[in-house]
């Protein structure tokens, strides 16, 4: 009798839960299986935005001793806070196992890129479950759309380029290391999550929480708006951080440095992404429910729009010129001039806007400030000591209402022949 691919798949991911990570005995981890591997599934992925340092870092061999002593079924029941409202996954789910197209994408920082293991990260494997369990060859398609070192706010600037516009069924969101706790954060995470959920397909939106070695996330105020709105919630804190408290699992079984995980712990986010769908399963379909109007921390910024050198002309350029900047975000524009300090201006009716920035460690680079109808309102300096080449999103102005509003960008003083780059602006109408 010819057992149906299905069942056998069930039955891995079993095994996947029970025996991932080392034995008693500290025998090191087995590879990842077949079924978790990229194969021949249709991929769509964002251009990858790993600096040259980080591209060039061999992707580490699963560790000896990872989940050491740990229990791994309890750390799959702790890492599952909610399968939240099943309607919309499992929707999902039913469209692919009919064969239909269905869009599978992940938004992030670093981690959900896959820093530390770049062809074997949470986001590739757990992509390829999904796939493989419940498509039909190849109409399960994939996007990241992780950026290393950008919040949320970044997140929402740029997700319809980088998300919204690959029409998605799923959208996973982890941001929690990345993100501050100021209202600030909180409400740009929020409108992300609204403007997600909102959408053309009006996806699945899972919420995925990491931390770093220090302890720190973000996920206490995220659950608080995930379980506002009925949302899937995984938490690696909450696996992980009572088996380091007790010793039976160290941070160098999850990580080979301070936040990212490596490639067994990319493994083991993957299995806990696993687990919930295994947990889906035998839940029933809930009604579908309705996006309420009240927030937890804020909206204000759902309505983000990004303007850059590709979809905006300012009225005056200034100094400044349209080329192409970093990978993340290649149509800027850049001050490179020999003299002269002449305003990169534009009018934009709006309630609130965003600069975004290259920074680097590099005292070529310059200074500049941003100007609102005539008024010094923002300090910018492209030249940061904890700089990489990376974008930065900074608040020029927050109203309560949409008002016309004239904006100059100018040199500072003794910066007028360095290089500043100007990548992007998000706007709120």
């Amino acid at each position: 009798m010819t057992i149906p691919k299905k069942f056998l798949l069930a039955a891995l991911a079993v095994t996947l839960i029970q025996t991932t990570g080392c034995s008693s005995k500290g025998e090191p981890a087995a590879e990842p299986t077949a079924s978790l591997q990229p194969q021949a599934t249709q991929v769509t992925e964002t251009e990858s935005t790993m600096t040259p340092a980080q591209s060039q870092q061999p992707d580490p061999t699963p560790s000896a001793s990872a989940a050491l002593k740990a229990d791994k079924n309890a750390m799959m029941e702790r890492s599952l806070i909610s399968t939240g409202n099943t309607y919309r996954m499992k929707r999902v789910i039913e469209q692919a196992k009919s064969g239909k197209d269905v869009t599978v994408a992940y938004l992030g920082g670093s981690i959900t890129e896959g820093f530390n293991s770049l062809e074997h990260s949470y986001a590739k494997q757990s992509f390829q479950y999904f796939a493989d369990y419940y498509g039909t060859g190849s109409n399960v398609k994939y996007v990241n759309a992780g950026m290393a070192g950008t919040p949320s706010t970044l997140g929402l600037i740029r997700v319809d380029r980088d998300v919204l516009d690959h029409e998605p069924d799923v959208v996973f969101v982890e941001f929690a290391v990345n993100d501050s706790t100021d209202a600030q954060s909180l409400t740009a995470y929020e409108s992300l999550v609204r403007r997600l959920m909102n959408s053309k397909k009006q996806p699945a939106v899972v919420l995925v929480f990491t931390l770093t070695e220090t302890g720190y996330s973000v996920q206490n105020e995220m659950e608080t708006i995930g379980s506002h709105y009925g949302l899937p919630m995984i938490s690696v804190k909450n696996a992980i951080q009572s088996e380091l408290q007790a010793g039976t699992m160290t941070w160098k079984d999850y990580s080979d440095d301070t936040v990212h995980p490596d490639r067994n712990g990319h493994t083991l986010i993957a299995d806990m992404i696993q687990h919930y769908y295994t947990v889906l399963e035998g839940k029933p379909k809930d009604s579908e429910a309705k996006l309420p109007d009240a927030t937890v921390y804020g909206k204000d910024f759902e309505g983000m729009v990004m303007l850059d050198a590709e979809s905006f002309k300012p009225d005056s350029l200034g100094t400044f010129d349209p080329e192409p900047t970093i990978k993340q975000f290649p149509t800027g524009w850049s001050n490179r001039s020999a003299g002269g300090n002449q305003s990169f201006s534009f009018d934009v009716t709006a309630s609130s806007l965003f600069i975004v920035i290259r920074e680097n460690n590099d005292p070529s680079l310059g200074a500049a400030v941003v100007l609102v109808d005539g008024e010094a309102k923002l300090a910018l300096d492209g030249n940061n000591s904890s700089g990489w080449n990376n974008p930065t999103a900074k608040l020029v102005f927050r109203d309560s209402k949409v008002k016309k509003h004239h904006i100059e960008v100018k040199m500072g003083i003794g910066s007028e022949q360095k290089e500043f780059s100007i990548l992007a602006f998000g706007v709120v109408k």
